[in-house]
Parts: C-alpha cells; structure tokens; sequence
C-alpha cells in the first residue's frame, strides 16, 4: 500500500503526470512537475490506455528545462514552472493558454515537446 502512494507521489507530484478532469482514457493529460527540495532533475512516465506518457524535467542556476511526450490521440496541458510567459522558450506546436500562479500554461498535441524557462537565481 505504502508503495502504490509513493510510485502515485512520484508520477503525479515530482514529474506531474495525470488524466485531466472530464477525460476519457486518458485522453487529455495535466503534466504539471513539482520541483520540490533541493532535486535537480526527475524523469517519469506512466502507462496510460493511448500509450506511455512521460515528464522529464532539470533545473540549473537561472534555467529550467521540461521535456513532455503526449502519446498518440492524446492533448496535453503542460504547466512550465515560470513567473512570466516572456520567460518561457515553447516549442512552436505549442499553445499558449494562461498564466496561472508561479506556471505558464500551454497545450500541446501528441508528441514530444521540450520547454525552457528561465529562472531567478
């Protein structure tokens, strides 16, 4: 039991992977990463009916990278940890939707995506 909640702490706290509300199959993603601590990297997946999903994230001084992959027939919102949208290199599939708190909120479709924001030191 102990074991499922830390493996479930793992891939939707540290790498942030989970269904999106309202989703069938996992159909929809949320890949929202949680860089807690003093942690500089955390790579996950999770093995979803469309196909395996996964977050790989680094922080260094003044950076923060986020590499995403979205299975086939999957959509994902991906929240980049960032305190301005001008901060934030997005790959060009990517849509930007909101600021929401201490993250830039884009959507992508299936597919691999890598992110960078930069950081205060």
């Amino acid at each position: 039991m102990i074991l499922a909640q830390i493996e479930e702490w793992f891939h939707t706290g540290l790498a942030g992977i989970r269904e999106a509300g309202g989703s069938t199959a996992y159909r929809r993603l949320v890949i929202q990463p949680k860089p807690v601590g003093g942690l500089t990297s955390v790579r996950g997946s999770y093995e979803t009916p469309q196909g395996t999903a996964r977050s790989a994230w680094t922080k260094g001084d003044g950076w923060f990278k986020l590499t995403v992959e979205a299975p086939s027939n999957t959509a994902a919102e991906v929240w980049v940890p960032a305190k301005e949208r001008h901060l934030v290199a997005a790959p060009h599939r990517a849509t930007f939707l909101r600021m929401e708190g201490n993250y830039a909120v884009y959507t992508v479709p299936s597919g691999s995506f890598t992110f960078v924001a930069a950081t205060a030191r």
